[in-house]
């Protein structure tokens, strides 16, 4: 068993511990009881994502019950690895001092190794937080340089981490007039990455550039005013807002692309239904608030830009609703379209074509984006950042919402190479297009349920998940296929009816006069071989059932009940060829195969007769073999 780090936490409270990588243990694991800050619209779900795990650490002499675990981490927590009396190692971590008091010093962990259990405690440990510490050596607040350490293999986090110190450099006067600062306010402060971000904090500085920035815009009836901006440093981004008189002390100051030391703004939970950016967590600027230009002589390596590509042939292994950036080569643009949708509202929309090295793919713009695009871009490479991934018919579209970014022939290595590519070759080759569902499915293999239960023995093989096609008959459909889901077009969260007239939808926390039928059931498919409880979502319940949802039997009524058990007997006994999506998903603490339908086709016999061929063929060769 690891020895422990003994007199690593004395060290730690008096900000002499420089590099180290100490091991300690675990006492005890306790899921905080915090609410989000005042005005976080943050749904339940979100919060319970966002959720953090005190931790009481040990090194066998002294211990410290204030050590708070990232929830990026909190997946240890969750599926056993981390426990009480485990035995870990700090890879890297955080000290936060409130008021620079002892009592109220908080250790941050940002990155940690599991590296055994114990089965009772190390040692008779102390808490820390009673222990006088040496009164000729005064406490500061500012964080041990090289507390932050490097990557380290096996690690979670993957970017690597620029060390952190605390020599600020002395900052000119400000360039606006508008604004009030206070420059030993900032340099007071200590200098934070955004990773390490979180709402417990209160005093803090961050030395951001600005990737992007939304117009000032109104709302509220154009009695309210706001705007946006999306801030990177090394090791992450965030966005910010800012409101009313907000908006005329910073919207002017900040410019894309320029470097700044930001402090006093506040942290809360991200709306992640109009922020997309891969962080818990957004900011808000206040009257506390305090911007200053970047001025030194040798400027930070901070990107302009913090971008991870997905090639479009991956896409279709991402799941639906997820945020992804991608980059391509614009090939066809449609008409604009207008009409209605099922709730009678307007919109506007376009389909563009895109297309990279590896396949094509639809995106489709709305509202404005539809309407101020540029015909004349075609051939032009398109870079989408924060594109949100749907469902159609089995393949995948892009949809590009307010808050995707979108440029066109941007300055960037991939950009130039890709359009080399294009205008060399790329024009002349056919690409799979992700956006239509194929009839012929040569690359799918055909299974049986009787080869699909290997799959049960051989989980880990799977991955992501795996699209196979098999030739089955429907034996039995659950009832109720319809629901009713949230009006909103880019939500499909089943309604609570508040027995007054209005449904609730948890995801996007509002209630809702309205509602739209969406189809979503289980089916148990069979062959000869065996059979499998399938799930079968929008187009495919569509395609099956051979009406759209609105025209379902739904209904309290016995006619209503009658008619409804006819349509779900009605499709008992037919055999069609299936194609099945099985994905490995953890579920309270055990691993459990999902099987989603994603297409449906009619029996081809010419098809058919190959593949029973081939079958043939294989199980003639094992013979002679």
């Amino acid at each position: 068993m690891e020895k422990l780090t003994t007199g690593t936490l004395m060290r730690f409270a008096k900000n002499s511990i420089c590099g180290e990588q100490p091991i300690l243990q675990v006492l005890n694991i306790k899921l905080m009881d915090s609410k989000p800050v005042n005005g976080s619209s943050m749904t339940a779900s979100q919060y319970k994502k966002t959720q953090r795990y005190r931790l009481i650490l040990s090194d066998g002499k002294h211990f410290l019950p204030s050590c708070v675990l990232t929830v990026q981490l909190n997946e240890l927590v969750v599926n056993g690895q981390l426990q009480e009396y485990s035995i870990i190692r700090l890879d890297r971590y955080l000290r936060s001092d409130l008021k620079g008091q002892t009592a109220k010093m908080i250790l941050q962990i940002l990155q940690v190794t599991v590296l055994d259990i114990a089965t009772h405690k190390i040692g008779n440990p102390v808490s820390l937080l009673t222990v006088n510490l040496n009164e000729n050596e005064t406490l500061t607040t500012s964080i041990t340089q090289n507390v932050l350490q490097p990557k380290v293999t096996g690690s979670v986090f993957k970017q690597p981490i620029v060390p952190i110190t605390n020599d600020l450099p002395t900052l000119p006067p400000p360039l606006s007039t508008t604004m009030t600062t206070d420059v030993d306010s900032i340099k007071s402060n200590r200098l934070f990455k955004i990773e390490a971000l979180n709402p417990f904090q209160n005093r803090w500085t961050i030395r951001v550039r600005v990737s992007s920035k939304t117009p000032m815009r109104t709302y509220a009836n154009g009695e309210g005013r706001l705007f946006s901006c999306d801030i990177i440093d090394e090791t992450s981004e965030i966005r910010a807002n800012g409101f009313g008189d907000d908006c005329d002390r910073f919207e002017p100051l900040l410019i894309v692309g320029n470097i700044y030391y930001i402090t006093q703004a506040q942290i809360k939970y991200a709306n992640k239904q109009f922020n997309t950016l891969n962080n818990d967590f957004e900011m808000t600027f206040n009257n506390e608030t305090i911007i200053e230009p970047c001025l030194d002589n040798i400027q930070p390596n901070i990107p302009m830009q913090r971008l991870h590509f997905i090639s479009i042939d991956q896409i279709q292994n991402i799941e639906t609703n997820s945020f992804i950036d991608v980059i391509g080569i614009i090939i066809s643009i449609k008409d604009m379209i207008h009409g209605k949708s099922k709730q009678n509202k307007d919109y506007t929309k376009r389909d563009i074509l895109i297309l990279d090295r590896t396949g094509q793919i639809t995106a489709t713009l709305w509202y404005r984006i539809a309407e101020n695009f540029q015909t004349s871009t075609v051939r032009s490479v398109i870079m989408l950042k924060g594109a949100s991934v749907n469902d159609f018919n089995g393949g995948r579209t892009l949809s590009v919402l307010a808050s995707t970014q979108v440029h066109i022939d941007p300055d960037l290595p991939i950009a130039h190479e890709l359009r080399k590519w294009y205008l060399e070759e790329g024009m002349n080759i056919d690409m799979t297009d992700l956006t239509l569902q194929s009839n012929k499915h040569e690359n799918i293999s055909w299974k049986t349920f009787g080869q699909v239960a290997e799959y049960e023995s051989s989980m880990a093989s799977i991955g992501n998940s795996e699209i196979f096609r098999i030739k089955a008959v429907c034996t039995f459909v659950r009832h109720d296929p319809v629901y009713k889901a949230c009006s909103r077009f880019d939500c499909k969260k089943k309604l609570q009816d508040n027995n007054d007239g209005t449904y609730y939808c948890l995801k996007c926390d509002l209630n809702y006069e309205d509602f739209k039928l969406l189809y979503m059931t289980s089916i148990l498919l069979s062959d000869s071989t065996g059979y499998q409880w399938v799930s079968f979502f929008e187009k495919e319940s569509e395609i099956l059932f051979g009406c759209p949802p609105e025209q379902f039997p739904y209904g309290k009524s016995k006619d209503d009940e009658e008619k409804a058990y006819q349509k779900l007997t009605s499709i008992c006994g037919q055999e069609k060829m299936f194609l099945i999506r099985v994905k490995l998903n953890h579920y309270n603490n055990h691993d459990r195969l999902q099987f989603t339908c994603v297409g449906i086709e009619s029996i081809d016999a010419r098809l058919m007769c190959h593949l029973y061929l081939e079958d043939i063929g294989k199980m003639s060769c094992t013979l002679s073999d």
